[in-house]
């Protein structure tokens, strides 16, 4: 008898390791007890572990592998006038960003309307590259041709980026040039709570107005409000990117 057990507990376990038993899948605990190109992660089995599992335009998020919204390789995969920026679609940021010929106007890479006042029409300013009613006497600007751009934000960030600090500094001249007192808006595009966003588009005005200030330009010239994401307009990641700025009003 006692020859017989042992056999056939020798059996069972011979019959355990061929038949590479595991738990009930998806549940698992090594990768081998998944199915051929999964992976074992927290105990189940996942098509990826990380964006490095997934095939290029894809990242990995929920253990799934799902296409990256407004992923591009280069500036062709991305709609007219926008810009492809670490691997996504998105606004201009500077004319550095657009192709020669080209500004950035409003975060849309084009060919500008004007450069200077004397490109528009009586009764019209050349702002931001384009001939507009000029709306600097009501915001207590003075007169001048120079034109007061955006500063864009990264995500979630009140950080001014490398290629932002460049702008900054030719808001910096121009509102030397100006003269007068202006507003600094901070703004957020939709996603978070009001108070978040309001705290958020203020802590990027004050940055801004940090900046210009440290770059000459009289800090009481210059108020910083947070408008948070009262006026975003963004549906998606590369509209949403125009909602994140500072604008001088």
């Amino acid at each position: 008898m006692i020859r017989e057990a042992t056999a056939f507990a020798a059996g069972c376990a011979l019959a355990f390791l061929l038949s590479g038993c595991g738990p009930d899948y998806p549940k698992c605990e090594k990768d081998s007890h998944c199915h051929e190109g999964e992976y074992c992660v927290n105990g189940l089995c996942q098509q990826c572990r990380d964006d490095g599992d997934c095939p290029e335009g894809q990242s990995c998020a929920s253990g799934a592998c799902r296409e990256i919204a407004g992923y591009c390789r280069d500036g062709k995969d991305c709609a007219a006038g926008q810009v492809c920026r670490d691997k996504r679609c998105g606004p201009c940021m500077a004319a550095t960003d657009c192709a020669q010929g080209q500004v950035c106007m409003d975060g849309i890479c084009g060919v500008a309307e004007c450069k200077s006042n004397e490109d528009c029409a009586a009764g019209l300013s050349c702002i931001n590259y384009r001939c507009q009613p000029d709306t600097a006497a009501a915001s207590g600007l003075g007169a001048g041709d120079c034109v007061l751009e955006p500063v864009y934000f990264a995500f979630d960030s009140s950080e001014i980026t490398d290629d932002m600090r460049s702008v900054v500094q030719k808001d910096a001249e121009c509102l030397q040039k100006r003269g007068g007192k202006v507003v600094l808006e901070g703004h957020t595009d939709p996603r978070g709570t009001t108070e978040y966003n309001m705290a958020l588009g203020e802590r990027r005005a004050r940055i801004v107005h940090k900046m210009a200030t440290t770059l000459g330009v009289d800090a009481g010239s210059m108020r910083a409000i947070s408008k948070g994401e009262e006026e975003a307009k963004g549906t998606d990641e590369a509209s949403w990117a125009k909602d994140r700025r500072v604008e001088f009003k």
